[in-house]
């Protein structure tokens, strides 16, 4: 036979053993299906901790709009914890419409191995060591054969769809929606504002008759006990690599130093909880074609997931469902086990939530002073207004124009436009820009910090006392009729003035045309 022309046998056999791309991983060398193989990228800069995932899980990163899975192979084959080398790859691999990101430290070669290079091996165990599937022998280097249907079966692997179905729900646009976005140690999540009942600082937690590991305790919320939940808790249960969640528990310990935890209360019919966050960060505006698909956990949590927000530098945002964190098992039964402990108490206090009926939200913001402001006329709040464009001629109030999303958005600095007193940048280190949305009209109001969302009872509602009107300067004056009464951080009485959005921009308006004419 000529040595060149292919022998039909060696050819039917190759054919058979497929062809493979390897990988090195601390040393070893693994090898995958080719035809599984989509593409390898370099390891991306921004990686996000994935609630609930399994330590192997290192995260999720933004893969051209899609948010990739990234499975860490050194911890999903027991190889060690070490961080990735300079230059890791990330293999991107698809198997029965799932795609997965896989961290190597680098690529090694592609092999043709003949079916007699080849050794199988078999697993009566559902572990993760199953998805070696065997074992190529080529020359004297054993190579360590990777089985996707294996991989991809593991309980608990994140799942990344298609990009037809992504596509899909991309095209499913709505109008714009707003979420609160907060923080559980190094993950960023939300959700729709709709879904919050009630946010409140975490003071004031107060031991638990029910004995439950994730129940911080219960915290008083005007006429009801409310069990508090250690959301951090029930996102890393036994989810989180050892280095990360020693990284997360920091995050917590010094959010609790500076008094930024906060009490989410969510309520379903008549069960109430409380999620004890880190911090909240901000209202923030998305529309349904900017909800991308969160990868699929093969256990009850992921039902918690609404989507998955790409902010850009802020990075990824995970929406989660209220009402599906509501019926989650574990906080359900606490919750539950609370109202029943309570029964009696709670059908005292129908009267008092029935006398409540007119109460509001409102958003609570400093400027020297404190000020409230009716959520449902706030769109968003943004970072504090760094690179806005500068307006020619325009009042010493007006510090510019913010580019949101396309909308030009008028940015006032209320110190300014209320004659407040002035402050450099070093001052107000929390400085951010609060957007309202008025009969279509689009106002920004630069302020020194936003304290949180407050709800108050009708009650505690109430035209400004004469003494106290007579304290604001003419400018204030003018915008302002009504104070509402709040808790601060420490349970203290705070008194906000309540201003009249409407009033606000007319007011605006009516300054910068006497500006222009000037």
């Amino acid at each position: 036979m000529n040595p060149i022309e292919p022998n039909p046998r060696r050819a039917a056999a190759a054919a058979d053993a497929g062809v493979y791309a390897s990988f090195l991983i601390g040393g070893g060398e693994f090898a995958l299906d080719v035809r599984h193989v989509q593409e390898v990228v370099n390891l991306p800069a921004a990686v996000a901790p994935m609630p609930l995932a399994p330590a192997f899980v290192s995260g999720v990163f933004n893969l051209r709009g899609a948010v990739m899975p990234l499975l860490d192979m050194r911890r999903l084959l027991d190889l060690g914890d070490d961080a990735p080398p300079a230059g890791a790859k990330v293999t991107i691999v698809q198997h029965r419409g799932v795609r997965l990101g896989l961290l190597f430290d680098q690529t090694r070669r592609v092999l043709r191995p003949r079916d007699d290079e080849r050794t199988l091996f078999s697993y009566e165990d559902g572990s993760t060591h199953g998805v070696v599937a065997g074992v190529l022998r080529i020359g004297g280097d054993l190579i360590r054969v990777l089985e996707l249907e294996r991989l991809v079966s593991i309980e608990n692997v994140p799942h990344a769809e298609s990009a037809a179905g992504a596509s899909l729900a991309a095209r499913a646009k709505r109008a714009h929606q707003r979420c609160i976005t907060f923080r559980v140690g190094a993950l960023m999540l939300a959700f729709e504002i709709h879904g919050v009942h009630e946010i409140v600082p975490a003071q004031g937690i107060e031991p638990s008759p029910v004995a439950e590991p994730l129940c911080a305790g219960l915290l008083r919320i005007r006429q009801d006990l409310v069990p508090v939940v250690r959301f951090a808790d029930l996102l890393r249960a036994g989810a989180t690599a050892p280095r990360a969640a020693a990284g997360a528990a920091a995050a917590t310990a010094e959010a609790a130093a500076a008094g930024e935890e906060r009490v989410i209360v969510l309520k379903l019919g008549a069960l109430h909880v409380g999620l004890l966050v880190d911090a909240v960060e901000a209202i923030t505006a998305y529309a349904e074609e900017d909800l991308l698909h969160v990868p699929v956990l093969t256990r009850q949590r992921a039902a918690m997931f609404a989507g998955c927000l790409d902010l850009g530098e802020r990075g990824p945002i995970f929406l989660l469902d209220s009402a599906r964190v509501m019926d989650h098992d574990e906080i359900a039964r606490i919750s539950g086990q609370h109202s029943a402990l309570f029964a009696a108490r709670n059908d005292q206090a129908q009267a008092a939530r029935r006398s409540a009926a007119m109460r509001r939200t409102y958003l609570w913001f400093d400027a020297l002073q404190s000020f409230a402001l009716p959520m449902n006329e706030v769109r968003e709040i943004i970072d504090g207004g760094d690179g806005l464009i500068a307006m020619p001629g325009a009042p010493d109030f007006v510090r510019g124009l913010h580019n949101l999303r396309g909308d030009l958005v008028t940015v006032v600095d209320v110190r300014a436009f209320y004659a407040l007193g002035e402050a450099d940048d070093a001052t107000r280190p929390e400085r951010r820009v609060v957007v309202l949305e008025h009969e279509g009209a689009l106002l920004g109001l630069q302020v020194d910090r936003v304290r949180s969302i407050a709800h108050v009872d009708a009650a505690n509602r109430y035209p400004i006392p004469l003494l106290m009107r007579k304290t604001l300067n003419a400018a204030t004056r003018g915008d302002v009729s009504e104070v509402i009464q709040a808790r601060d951080e420490r349970g203290e009485t705070a008194h906000l003035l309540l201003l009249d959005v409407a009033r606000i921009v007319a007011s605006v308006g009516e300054r910068e045309a006497v500006a222009a004419d000037a």
